[in-house]
């Protein structure tokens, strides 16, 4: 079992702090979601989680390893990064395939090219999220939501323990979003570790694992889902009137706005 913990976590930059001694734990099986509204650091968060970013105090470890003493090589064998995707065009002039194909190059010396075997689970992995007819057009030529898929795909050709994904769901549709949520429960029956970022707690719902949130005063909670996604905690973290509620036919809980409290503040 991979396990990645943090003890004490805190990042600013000059004399701003943007969080601050957090702690936070993710081993192989497990789904970790992470809730906050916009500019509290959740993506800092992950680069710290990833190694990208070193933080200004306390620890990562990866097993029993500080993260930044592990090389950069065995770090992308145990975590892979999914960042969130960007609204501009990305410039990168690979074809599809090429692009997920970078995901193998922690196995590959310096001037090693993919195997067949690699490029046979590229395509394998590009039909299952339905990219196989894009395979040979640029990456920079695809819509973003396609960019993102792919990106999920390197990821997954990386063979990893661990994946971090910065809101993998913000640059796709309704039905690609509701297949990238299934195959994140499936990733973690099949044993990997996950952690994401999400602005949706109806997604952190629906994962029904272990959550945080990260709340504008730097308010850190973790715990299960049952005990963090509730009406008060999620109206505290977001200052919006929130209702936790469960529908009647299939018992699933949602996050829905109260909208008799929510016009009450408006002064209506």
């Amino acid at each position: 079992m991979t396990e990645l913990t943090a003890k004490g976590l805190s990042f600013g930059y000059a004399k701003t702090p943007l969080f601050s001694d957090i702690d936070f734990q993710l081993h192989s099986g497990q789904i970790h979601c992470i809730l906050g509204p916009n500019g509290v650091g959740k993506s800092t968060l992950l680069n710290c989680l990833a190694g990208v970013y070193r933080p200004t105090s306390g620890a990562v470890m990866l097993d029993d390893q500080p993260l930044a003493k592990v090389t950069p090589a065995a770090r992308a064998r145990k975590i892979a990064y999914v960042p969130q995707m960007s609204s501009e065009r990305t410039p990168v002039s690979f074809s599809l395939r090429d692009y997920v194909l970078l995901g193998r190059a922690p196995y590959l010396g310096l001037l090693a090219a993919p195997s067949q075997r690699d490029i046979a689970q590229a395509d394998k992995l590009l039909q299952r999220f339905g990219l196989a007819a894009r395979a040979e057009n640029s990456y920079s030529a695809v819509s973003g939501g396609q960019q993102q898929l792919a990106s999920i795909v390197r990821a997954l050709l990386q063979e990893p323990a661990l994946i971090i994904f910065d809101e993998p769901t913000s640059a796709l549709d309704v039905a690609n979003q509701v297949r990238v949520l299934q195959l994140i429960r499936q990733l973690a029956h099949d044993g990997y570790g996950i952690v994401l970022t999400t602005h949706d707690p109806n997604q952190a719902l629906l994962l029904n694992d272990q959550v945080s949130t990260l709340a504008q005063d730097g308010q850190w909670h973790s715990g299960a889902a049952a005990n963090i996604l509730t009406s008060e905690n999620l109206s505290q973290v977001y200052q919006l009137p929130l209702q936790v509620i469960e529908l009647p036919n299939n018992h699933q809980k949602t996050c829905i706005v109260d909208q008799a409290a929510f016009r009450s503040l408006q002064g209506d």
